[in-house]
């Protein structure tokens, strides 16, 4: 089992250890399996198609919006790439121009890849809705909601303190 190196240098270089013990862990418990297998008709030198494709799910992880953020949230960080299974992560044009050369095809069993991923390991697809229907806050941050939401409750944001009175930012 290969090591995960983790050196307590600056702030800027530890931003992505999370990421990377998460991919560690996904590659390990085989959640990621599915995509690996994808048998997509792109052109692949160093990067294979499925690898292009894991290195597009962690740029989004790693709070990139283009694929021109490659270059600067990834590439650099070579024991990132390591935690995901590769010696490095591919070049900005080269994950573009797999993502443009994604046929219907490409996008379908891209798709069912994430199905199965979904099926096979999360909790709500095995939820009993008999017992009740399923609540599923997607809102990971720590914005106000407003008071007329449905199901709107005060909520626990860490670092923050209910306002005297009763008001908090949940």
């Amino acid at each position: 089992m290969a090591h995960i190196e983790i050196g307590l240098t600056s702030k800027s270089s530890m931003a992505h250890v999370p990421l990377a013990v998460f991919g560690y862990a996904l590659r390990h418990a085989e959640v990621l399996q599915p995509l690996q297998q994808l048998d997509l008709p792109i052109k692949a030198i160093t990067h294979t198609a499925s690898e292009k494709i894991m290195e597009a799910l962690v740029l989004i992880l790693a709070g990139g919006r283009a694929t021109s953020q490659v270059e600067l949230l990834l590439r650099p960080n070579r024991l990132l790439a390591r935690a995901w299974g590769q010696d490095e992560f591919a070049q900005q044009s080269t994950l573009a121009d797999t993502l443009d050369a994604m046929t219907p095809e490409s996008v379908n069993q891209l798709r069912t890849a994430f199905e199965t991923m979904v099926r096979d390991w999360s909790a709500c697809s095995r939820h009993d809705f008999r017992r009740g229907g399923l609540m599923v806050d997607d809102d990971l941050t720590g914005l106000p909601a407003a008071r007329q939401a449905e199901g709107s409750t005060k909520g626990y944001f860490v670092g923050e303190k209910t306002q005297p009175g009763g008001k908090s930012r949940g």
